[in-house]
C-alpha cells in the first residue's frame, strides 16, 4: 500500500491503552494502523522512535480576543501557540467584538478567521438575557459547538445571565438538543466579598482571591445542575477549580443529569499563595484554591471526575496587567495557557499523578464526543482526520518567553520546569509544528462545524 506519510516506531496512546504501531496517512486522513510497517510505502516516512503518538488535542476553551481586541492576542499567534502545544483543533469562546449572539455575529466571527488560522478551529455561540429568542436559531443554523453563559459578571461586552435567563435558555437548548457551557460563580456573593475587602482598604493580590470563595463556585454549580436536571438540557461546567464542585457534578451524573466537568491546567499548577508572588499575572476566575485542593484535583482527574481539560487561554497586554500591580482590582482577569497546557499534564504523568491514557481521554476523546466533532476528531482510527500529537515524555525543560508563540509577552508559567513536551503536531496529515518551528502559513487551518 502507498501512503502520503507513514509514522513508524512510535507508541500509539488511546484512552483504552497503548501499543506499538505504524500509522499510514493519505489525503489528510488516517488510512491504516498496523503493528508493523510490512511492505507499506510512503512519500515521507517519519520515524518517531521513543516517542508517543496521541490523538491531536482539542482545546475547547480559548479566548482569542479576535475580532475586537487584537492588541491582546490574534488568531495567527493564538493558533500558532496551539500548534506548539500539540493542539490540533481549538474552539473560540464568544466574547469578541462582535459578541457571538446571533447569526450575523457568528458569520462576522467566521469571516475573521478566514485564511488566518494555523490549526483547525470551531466557534462557540453565546447566551444572554437579550438573545433568548435567538438561541434555537443560533444553534440550529450554525456549526456552533455550544452556547456559552456566565452566571456572574465577566466583561461588559457579554452580559451575564440571572436565573430567569439561564433557565429560559436551558429550556430552549433542551428543545433543540443543544449544549450549554456555563461559568458557575455566584455573582451576589462575589459582590458582597469584594465590597467587604475594599471597605477594609485591601488592594493586595490575595484580596482578589478571597473575594471569590469556594462557596461562590459550589453554590452556582449546584444551581446550574438543578436547572439542567429540571429542564432536561445538557451542559458542561467550565473551569472547575473546586474538588468539592467536581464531586457535586459526579453525584449529579450518577442520578442521570446530563452534565460534564471541565478543568484547566492552572488549577493543577498554582495555589492561592502564588498570588503573593505573581500578583496580577495570576489573576483569573474562578481562582486557585489551597494545596490540599490542588492535590485532590489531581486525584479526581485520574479517577475520571474531570471530563475535559481546556486552557482558558485569555491573554491581556502587559500594560493592562501592570495596572493591578499596586491595586489588584484594576487588573483584568485572564492568562495565556494553550501552549503549555499539555506539558502541565504530561508532567503530572511523569510524577505519577495521572495516567497518560486519562490525559488523552480528557484532552482529545471526550471533547470530540461532547462537542460533536467525533469521529472526525479526537481519535486515532481509520477514517479520522490525521490530527496527531507526538510527545517526548523524557524531555525536561523550562518554559521561557523565547519558546512562546502567543502575542502575550508574559505568562505565569515562564520559569517553571516541566517534563514531557509535544515535539511535533500534525493537522490533517500536515506537519504544522516541529521542534520549535511553525511549519505552515496562516490559513492552513479550516473551520470545523459540529456534526448535526
Amino acid at each position: 500500500m502507498n501512503f502520503d506519510k507513514l509514522l513508524v516506531n512510535g507508541t500509539i496512546v488511546t484512552p483504552f491503552g497503548r501499543y506499538q504501531g505504524v500509522i499510514g496517512i493519505k489525503n489528510g486522513k488516517i488510512a491504516c494502523i498496523a503493528e508493523e510497517q510490512a511492505d507499506y510505502k510512503a512519500e515521507e516516512v517519519i520515524d518517531v522512535s521513543g516517542k508517543y503518538i496521541l490523538p491531536g488535542l482539542i482545546d475547547a476553551h480559548n479566548h482569542f480576543q479576535d475580532p475586537g481586541f487584537t492588541q491582546r492576542e490574534d488568531i495567527e499567534h493564538a493558533t500558532a501557540a496551539c500548534a506548539a502545544g500539540g493542539i490540533t483543533t481549538a474552539i473560540s469562546h464568544p466574547m469578541n467584538d462582535p459578541a457571538i449572539v446571533d447569526l450575523e455575529s457568528y458569520k462576522a466571527n467566521m469571516e475573521a478567521y478566514e485564511n488566518r488560522s494555523i490549526i483547525d478551529y470551531g466557534i462557540h455561540g453565546g447566551g444572554t438575557a437579550d438573545n433568548i429568542e435567538k438561541i434555537e436559531e443560533l444553534w440550529q443554523k450554525t456549526g456552533a459547538t455550544s452556547i456559552k453563559m456566565f452566571m456572574c459578571f465577566s466583561v461588559k461586552e457579554f452580559p451575564y445571565v440571572r436565573d430567569d435567563a439561564l433557565y429560559a435558555i436551558l429550556e430552549k437548548l433542551s428543545k433543540c438538543n443543544g449544549l450549554a457551557i456555563i461559568h458557575c460563580e455566584n455573582d451576589d456573593l462575589i459582590r458582597l466579598m469584594e465590597s467587604r475587602l475594599q471597605a477594609e482598604g485591601r488592594k493586595d493580590p490575595l484580596a482578589y482571591n478571597l473575594s471569590r470563595p469556594e462557596i461562590a463556585e459550589i453554590e452556582a454549580v449546584r444551581r446550574a445542575i438543578f436547572m439542567l436536571e429540571n429542564t432536561g438540557a445538557q451542559g458542561l461546567i467550565l473551569h472547575v477549580t473546586s474538588a468539592q464542585a467536581l464531586k457535586e457534578i459526579y453525584q449529579a451524573r450518577q442520578r442521570g443529569v446530563k452534565v460534564w466537568a471541565e478543568s484547566c491546567p492552572h488549577f493543577f499548577t498554582f495555589i492561592r499563595e502564588d498570588m503573593n508572588e505573581l500578583g496580577p499575572y495570576l489573576k483569573f476566575s474562578p481562582v486557585m484554591r489551597d494545596e490540599e485542593n490542588r492535590m485532590e484535583m489531581w486525584r479526581l482527574l485520574n479517577e475520571g471526575y474531570v471530563h475535559t481539560i481546556g486552557s482558558d487561554h485569555s491573554p491581556y497586554t502587559r500594560e493592562e496587567k501592570e495596572a493591578g500591580k499596586d491595586d489588584i482590582w484594576k487588573a483584568p482577569n485572564g492568562i495565556p495557557g494553550n501552549q503549555i497546557m499539555l506539558s502541565v499534564f504530561l508532567d503530572g504523568v511523569n510524577k505519577g499523578l495521572v495516567s497518560l491514557e486519562r490525559v488523552v481521554e480528557v484532552s482529545s476523546y471526550n471533547p470530540a464526543k461532547i462537542y460533536g466533532l467525533y469521529p472526525r476528531k479526537g481519535v486515532i482510527q481509520p477514517g479520522a482526520d490525521a490530527d496527531l500529537t507526538i510527545v517526548d515524555m523524557d524531555l525536561e525543560q523550562i518554559y521561557t518567553a523565547e519558546m512562546s508563540k502567543s502575542k502575550a509577552d508574559w505568562s505565569p508559567y515562564f520559569g517553571r520546569k516541566f517534563k514531557g513536551w509535544p515535539v511535533m503536531t500534525l493537522v490533517r496529515g500536515q506537519v504544522v509544528y516541529n521542534n520549535g518551528q511553525i511549519m505552515v502559513e496562516p490559513g492552513y487551518g479550516k473551520y470545523v462545524a459540529r456534526q448535526k
